[in-house]
């Protein structure tokens, strides 16, 4: 008589290598990592990035606010792209000092600059915090170099996994790490709200979806925060962190009844464009609120730059790094940034 294979169940995880998705589903492959000061999700996608030995870990939401791949109609080339320099001299210290000083240097795959028209050639960079490339993404139009692995999560449920929100649940474009398909250097690749690879023009603001590698036997640990159950690292318990306000979830609404949740309780969002972006850039940790209440919104600036204010239709709001908004109405701030050496004849 056939027997049905038997299905043991899930062991508790002790490490990060644990919890990956390819080392069992089940567990839900998600870790709460300290950022800002709050526990920020991560999903834990493959326990061997690369065959480097290293767990990779994703942002289960976009980082708000969007921003260029390039400030200028001129490349393509990742290594010196706007979401790189972020990632590696900014968005790092969102994570407590001892943490960032954990996160693995991970050699990743680009096409090199001398071939962003024609993906002929490629190069290896180190980078600490990265974005994925569209093969990891079970995506066949992109092949760099013979090296890079199609991870299972999207291959498994390929373009609704590949969909990413941010916390009030709009989908948005993110940056991947590749080029543009078509042979176009001003034009570079992206993952689009349907969940397939897009090609936008370099100089359009899109999203952020860090990702980035940490050992195989970092220690985890389930906590019990606002009577859910998550997994943390286990290095970082005593700072007793609050979990990040995610709107979605505390809602617990999805598609057209979310809609109808907003509409009723008059939520309203807040865009912000960023003038100069290759001095700087926005943080945020939620955009959308009801009407009167406040977001707050960080400005931060490369080493070469400077913040000269936050304005709404020309008029100075502020000079302040960070800003704190009560939203009556749905708008648009200007974060304004310049080289150091410039003088803003505004002032």
């Amino acid at each position: 008589m056939f027997q049905l294979p038997k299905i043991f169940p899930a062991k508790q995880p002790q490490t990060l290598k644990d919890l990956a998705y390819d080392s069992d589903k089940r567990l839900g492959y998600t870790v709460y990592i300290p950022e800002n000061g709050k526990l920020e999700p991560y999903l834990v996608l493959t326990k061997n990035y690369y065959k480097q030995g290293n767990v990779l870990l994703m942002r289960k939401y976009l980082v708000e606010a969007a921003m260029p791949h390039n400030e200028t109609h001129t490349s393509s080339y990742y290594a010196k792209s706007i979401p790189d320099r972020f990632m590696s001299e900014l968005f790092i210290h969102e994570f407590p000092e001892r943490l960032s000083s954990q996160i693995s240097d991970t050699s990743i795959n680009i096409i090199a600059e001398d071939s962003v028209m024609f993906r002929h050639n490629s190069e290896k960079i180190n980078r600490k915090i990265f974005t994925l490339l569209e093969k990891e993404l079970d995506d066949d139009d992109d092949m760099v170099v013979s090296d890079e692995e199609k991870l299972n999560y999207f291959k498994d449920d390929k373009f609704s996994r590949a969909i990413a929100t941010l916390k009030n649940n709009q989908s948005a474009l993110w940056w991947l790490r590749g080029v543009d398909l078509y042979h176009r250097p001003n034009y570079t690749a992206a993952v689009s709200v349907y969940g397939y690879v897009s090609y936008p023009e370099v100089m359009s603001p899109n999203y952020l979806r860090p990702s980035f590698c940490l050992p195989p036997n970092t220690k985890i640990a389930k906590e019990t925060i606002k009577g859910q159950e998550i997994y943390v690292l286990k290095a970082f318990q005593d700072l007793k962190l609050p979990k990040a306000n995610i709107l979605v979830e505390d809602i617990g609404l999805t598609g057209h009844e979310l809609e109808k949740y907003y509409i009723k309780h008059n939520y309203l969002g807040i865009e912000v464009e960023l003038k100069n972006p290759q001095y700087g850039g926005v943080l945020s940790d939620n955009l959308t609120v009801a009407k009167g209440e406040s977001v707050q919104l960080r400005a931060l600036t490369f080493s070469d730059g400077q913040f000269d204010g936050w304005y709404l239709d020309e008029q100075l709001i502020s000079r302040e790094k960070e800003l704190t908004y009560q939203v009556l109405q749905n708008q648009t701030l200007v974060a304004k940034f310049s080289a150091i050496e410039e003088v803003d004849n505004e002032k």
